[in-house]
């Protein structure tokens, strides 16, 4: 029962992760965009968005495993936060968002997000956003477990 709890727990990080960095951009973005997508990144995800990320990421992680059976004690609760951001340091993120704006957006339109997300509109939409990217994900998570195992059994994987 442990190792299934554990395996599940792990599928929802992953299916979390997955949401939260979709996928890389284009590595061949010019330097303007890179300039512009680190502009913007900083707009999306200061250090303190980051660490309601984590807080949320902390927090689905729990039901996540709660739900799968896992115990964890509440020492080594307090620690995973830290364990989590370590294993996702800020300055990392950072260079991925950048990566992925810079390869999906041209100068131009990262200067349109720029000035979005620089009304009082943008800037509520970027300090929600790990809220609003947590309750997905919380929901995602929930689905996976309880739907995994049948699916699992019904494409023959054991």
């Amino acid at each position: 029962m442990r190792k299934h709890a554990l395996r599940s727990w792990i599928v929802s990080l992953a299916v979390v992760t997955l949401l939260s960095i979709v996928s890389l951009g284009n590595a061949y973005a010019g330097e303007a965009e890179k300039k512009l997508a680190l502009e913007l990144t900083h707009l999306v995800m200061p250090k303190d968005v980051y660490n309601a990320l984590l807080d949320q990421l902390m927090t689905n992680m729990g039901a996540s495993m709660q739900q799968a059976g896992a115990k964890i004690s509440p020492k080594d609760a307090s620690k995973l936060k830290a364990v989590v951001a370590e294993v996702l340091p800020y300055d990392e993120l950072v260079q991925w968002n950048v990566e992925i704006y810079a390869g999906k957006f041209t100068a131009d339109e990262l200067k349109e997000l720029i000035k979005f997300y620089g009304t009082p509109v943008g800037k509520k939409a970027a300090k929600l956003l790990p809220e609003i990217s947590g309750e997905v994900g919380k929901k995602v998570g929930t689905v996976i477990v309880q739907r995994m195992p049948a699916a699992m059994k019904k494409a023959g994987i054991q």
